[in-house]
């Protein structure tokens, strides 16, 4: 897999701060900020960049990010195949797919590029409340959003909708070719 760059102004003094990411896992464990930071500077994914059945990994714990040392080995236990979550499929198009829960397809989603929450930037935005594919609550008010930051690898925030979102966890697929 090629090596992903992403560019972003530094904040102190103008230069340029570029980050190399070879692979989601280089992002696991790595604080909500500097992952933010990553998300800001990329542009909306594309699902078929990913590929057929991009892996998914859950990357950083938003609300715990106070204590984001301390949970680091939970995060990184999180992210290897102990958790039942395995990524996302799209279907042809791009435009709705299903997660991959213990090889087996599960909670549709419908996909279409609008604005973050973050920063108003184009992302693909992930819904699951369409009333068609009857996904339970509380997954009917969740809200991903996905990012491409390098070949076959993109990353995003989810949130709990309701009256203010509430930023959940960092998370990313990448392509399994």
């Amino acid at each position: 897999m090629t090596s992903a760059s992403t560019e972003r102004d530094h904040e102190a003094g103008g230069r340029r701060l570029v980050t190399q990411v070879s692979s989601l896992s280089a992002l696991v464990g790595a604080h909500p900020d500097a992952i933010e930071k990553i998300y800001r500077a990329a542009p909306a994914c594309d699902p078929e960049d990913l590929g057929d059945a991009p892996r998914g990994r859950f990357l950083a714990i938003a609300p715990v990010s106070s204590v984001h040392l301390a949970m680091r080995p939970f995060l990184r236990a999180l992210a290897t195949d102990a958790l039942p979550w395995r990524g996302k499929t799209f279907d042809h198009g791009g435009n709705s797919g299903t997660n991959v829960i213990f090889g087996k397809h599960a909670y549709r989603f419908h996909a279409e590029v609008g604005p973050s929450v973050i920063d108003e930037r184009p992302a693909l935005v992930l819904t699951y409340d369409e009333p068609a594919y009857k996904n339970p609550w509380p997954l009917t008010k969740v809200r991903d959003e996905l990012r491409t930051i390098g070949q076959g690898i993109a990353i995003g925030p989810a949130f709990m909708m309701g009256g203010s979102p509430t930023l959940l966890v960092w998370w990313g697929l990448e392509s399994s070719s």
